[in-house]
């Protein structure tokens, strides 16, 4: 009976592979199939792609793995056959390790297959950037043309151990004293604190310190211990007793040395001599600021670049935003103004700059509850225009902007450009030239200034531009050089109206020298999709029906941060401001 249903099932098995056109062959007692591929209707596919890395930081550091997922999905109405996955690196480094990717045998119409590909760094890996050409190709030719995942990689950053000072506690609990006067002299015991500083740019961890002499008149108690991890900048203090005895007489540094080790034996102190003279009391302990180098990871993040628009990077889901839902907030006599600008005669697009105002317009109605609402879009955002609106003696909006009683509102989407030698910034009108921009835009702090003269009862701008000197960028959208020079360091001297009114507040798109993204799924800027997603509602962190300028700055940049990483490289919004401020109730 056992023998007739090991038949029944081995039949069963084969029918199973026969349905899927498999043959098989036995070699030994080890079974191997090979599809029956069949030419048929083409597939058509596409893919999602994302990258991951264990601290979110978009760069591969020493020992740190991560994953590169892609999702392929056949469109089309034949079935995709012997795909096959290779990603490739440009740079040669033994240290990263990339696995290999298993074979799709058949992928049939609709259906969707998610590989996940691990890369994995080295401790030893180098400081350099990979560019991983991933290929998807097909049995009969219906080939995917190659995308790239462009990913620095870094090698390990040394924590770096300092002595920073000592303290001598000469009365108290296991202590001996001749003279309490915080000095050590012969004879005595006292306490001495040893303070350290990690001034590297890695954590030292399990950290040990070890106090030796080579002077066997000089006696140490409690001498080693464990310190644990030491952050970067972070300062560790610990005691330890000592006592010299008679025989002591140096007027030099004593023979007494501080080792502190850590894990890796990277940045360890080895056998500082400490600065400790008989009578003399200890200097000022001396710390740092230190701070990680978060400038040199984020301009290295992970992205992804492709041609083909059946590639994506995955970002997650995608909620709506071109409706909203009326809050409760009316404010009377409130006032905004929205400039859109995505055409430009002289200067490339800026890609969504026209959807971004009609959006934030519904949501200044009906979330911020304002009255009046004005919105100018590309060639209307032409000329002087923005003096004709922002000059404080005749402009528009000074007609509009009841002293001391109204709240002003400011929307602008599109190009902002620096100066040549980066110092002024200036939003810029659609048939602007670079050749003008003293003339043409404006500046950044007249803007300010004149608002600040409107006299509102409050005042909040927000700016979807960066001002890196390059075009806006999106996933289907590729960034230019707007002002025709390279390398221009982007440093404004920037007026600063919120330290002088409490409520005055800017919410900007980016830093200085960053770039401000569109966002290809919500066919919006990235920040203008993030800022509307923050004023539905995801803001309120306290779930107390308000939404505030601190919950929204902080909803904002940490997506806007997120997401950013995954479609080209980093981008971090500012704000200045009162944080505590009301915007929204609902």
């Amino acid at each position: 009976m056992k023998n007739k249903l090991l038949v029944v099932l081995l039949i069963i098995n084969i029918g199973a592979y026969s349905q899927n056109k498999i043959s098989g062959k036995s070699e030994g007692h080890k079974f191997t199939y090979t599809p029956a591929y069949e030419r048929g209707v083409p597939p058509n596919l596409f893919v999602a792609m994302s990258f991951n890395d264990e601290n979110g930081n978009g760069v591969l550091e020493c020992s740190e793995s991560a994953i590169l997922k892609l999702q392929i999905s056949n469109k089309g109405t034949g079935k995709a056959q012997g795909l096959k996955i290779s990603v490739k690196d440009s740079f040669t480094d033994h240290n990263l390790s990339i696995a290999n990717s298993p074979e799709i045998y058949f992928l049939q119409p609709d259906q969707t297959r998610e590989i996940e590909i691990s890369i994995k760094a080295g401790f030893d890996v180098k400081t350099a950037e990979h560019k991983l050409e991933i290929n998807v190709t097909e049995q009969f030719g219906y080939d995917m043309d190659p995308a790239f995942l462009v990913l620095n990689t870094l090698e390990y950053q040394q924590p770096k151990m300092v002595f920073s000072g000592y303290e001598i506690l000469d009365y108290g609990d296991r202590t001996g004293t001749i003279v309490q006067d915080g000095q050590l002299q012969a004879g005595e015991m006292v306490r001495l604190k040893l303070i350290v500083q990690n001034i590297g740019q890695n954590v030292a961890k399990n950290a040990n310190f070890k106090l030796s002499t080579t002077n066997p008149n000089i006696y140490i108690e409690n001498g080693t211990g464990k310190l644990s991890d030491i952050a970067i900048g972070e300062v560790k203090e610990f005691w330890v007793t000592l006592s010299p005895n008679k025989r002591v007489s140096s007027t030099d540094k004593l023979p007494i040395y501080l080792s502190i080790t850590a894990d890796h034996n990277k940045g360890n102190m080895d056998k500082f001599q400490l600065p400790l003279v008989l009578n003399q009391k200890p200097p000022i302990a001396q710390t740092l600021e230190v701070k990680a180098d978060i400038d040199k990871l984020s301009k290295q993040v992970a992205r992804f670049e492709y041609s083909s628009n059946k590639f994506t990077a995955n970002v997650g889901s995608v909620k709506g935003i071109t409706t909203v839902e009326p809050a409760k907030t009316v404010r009377k006599n409130s006032v905004a103004v929205i400039f859109g600008v995505e055409n430009y005669t002289s200067l490339p697009p800026a890609p969504y700059a026209d959807n971004d105002a009609e959006v934030i317009q519904k949501y200044f109605k009906d979330r911020l509850g304002v009255e009046q609402v004005v919105m100018y879009k590309n060639e209307d955002v032409a000329g002087f225009i923005f003096d004709d609106v922002f000059n404080p003696d005749n402009g528009a909006l000074q007609k509009a902007v009841v002293k001391g009683e109204s709240d002003l509102f400011v929307f602008y989407s599109g190009h902002g450009v620096p100066s040549k030698d980066g110092k002024n910034i200036y939003l810029f009108p659609s048939d602007g030239k670079i050749e003008r921009i003293g003339i043409q835009g404006y500046n950044i702090n007249d803007l300010y200034t004149n608002l600040e003269k409107l006299g509102a009862k409050s005042t909040t701008v927000f700016i979807d531009a960066c001002f890196s000197g390059s075009s806006r960028t999106s996933e289907k959208n590729q960034t230019e050089n707007l002002i025709a020079a390279k390398g221009v360091k982007i440093v404004p001297k920037i007026t600063s109206p919120w330290q002088r009114d409490p409520n005055f507040s800017v919410f900007n798109s980016s830093g200085p020298s960053e770039t401000s993204l569109g966002f290809d799924p919500s066919q919006t800027g990235l920040f203008t999709y993030y800022l509307c997603l923050g004023l539905q509602g995801d803001a309120d962190e306290n779930k107390d029906n308000k939404i505030t300028n601190g919950e929204l700055s902080s909803f904002v940049s940490r997506k806007v941060k997120e997401t950013s990483k995954k479609i080209f490289g980093l981008q971090s919004p500012q704000f200045n401001g009162n944080k505590d401020l009301i915007l929204v109730e609902y």
